[in-house]
């Protein structure tokens, strides 16, 4: 493993017990997520490329860090909380290949279609690829009430994000003759957005009257995630053309120990003290480890960088 300077750094029982939590939940997502898929869209588990697996991990991390969501809100994490955090996981790992993964025609295309959805409830759907993605998520609405304020003013914030995402993308040309200073900065709050709204959104969907208290922290904790995930597919997005703020600073494992370094402390200060605070940080370290060490795995890969990291 690759090794940094951290004001914090999780003890061996922490670090047992939070692999503990990954094995059963990824065991949980299996159960949860393939009837679903087997039902609506089986190319995916037969697929030779691993994008299943791919899923039930990221559903994975999601229902980690739902668990400890729950845990610091007080609240138990039950059958119903694991299945929303499936569904939740599914929805954003489908989300990310429509926006990843067949261009970026295709990217706007998912932008307007969900747009659509979110204010109309409905699209027409196109292949069994998007019958997944609609099943998943109207059962996913079906589980709380989405007129709630709260949770839809961060459903659309993260909506806006991503729409703000594939914009830059597709003026990627004018974008990159910004000054630099400009250009870093809005893909600074870009990243922060991404993945910030992702952990308010899911949070609020475990937690419906979560604290606001915790909103900030549950922001920046997603926050990391996300700037941790770039740094790791930094060289995968560079091959496509895919332009975020961990592929354009300069020292970016620098920056990244900083953002990191000052996020962890905030949420060892701010968040409640107790296991979901103590899983949650263990996680993002471990997390931060494993994905600097990617980012040196994958750097000769270019486009064959689709291994499964757990």
């Amino acid at each position: 493993m690759s090794s940094f300077l951290c004001p914090w750094a999780p003890s061996d029982r922490l670090t047992e017990r939070t692999d503990q939590l990954i094995k059963k939940h990824r065991k949980d997502m299996q159960r949860c997520l393939e009837p679903l898929v087997s039902a609506h869209y089986p190319e995916l588990i037969k697929k030779s490329d691993d994008e299943f697996r791919k899923m039930i991990e990221l559903s994975t991390k999601m229902t980690l860090v739902g668990h400890c969501c729950a845990e610091i809100a007080g609240y138990p994490f039950d059958d119903r909380r694991v299945r929303i955090s499936a569904l939740f996981g599914a929805c954003c790992f489908l989300a990310d290949s429509f926006l990843d993964d067949f261009g970026d025609v295709a990217a706007y295309q998912y932008i307007d279609r969900f747009e659509l959805m979110l204010t109309k409830g409905w699209f027409d759907v196109m292949n069994e690829r998007e019958e997944l993605f609609y099943v998943v998520t109207t059962r996913l609405f079906a589980e709380r009430d989405m007129l709630n304020p709260t949770l839809r003013q961060a459903i659309f914030g993260q909506h806006l994000a991503q729409k703000r995402d594939v914009k830059l993308r597709m003026d990627a040309e004018r974008f990159m003759a910004m000054p630099e200073s400009k250009r870093l900065s809005t893909l600074k709050i870009c990243a922060r957005d991404r993945g910030g709204y992702v952990a308010v959104v899911l949070a609020l969907l475990l937690v419906p009257k979560l604290s606001l208290n915790h909103h900030q922290l549950l922001f920046l904790a997603g926050a990391i995630f996300m700037f941790i995930d770039d740094h790791g597919d930094c060289y995968y997005d560079r091959y496509y053309n895919r332009i975020t703020y961990m592929n354009q600073v300069n020292e970016p494992a620098k920056i990244l120990e900083k953002l990191f370094n000052d996020g962890i402390l905030k949420l060892r200060d701010g968040l409640q003290q107790g296991p979901g605070q103590e899983i949650l940080m263990t996680f993002l370290f471990r997390y931060f480890v494993t994905r600097l060490d990617k980012h040196m795995l994958e750097k000769d890969r270019g486009k064959h960088s689709w291994t499964v990291y757990e």
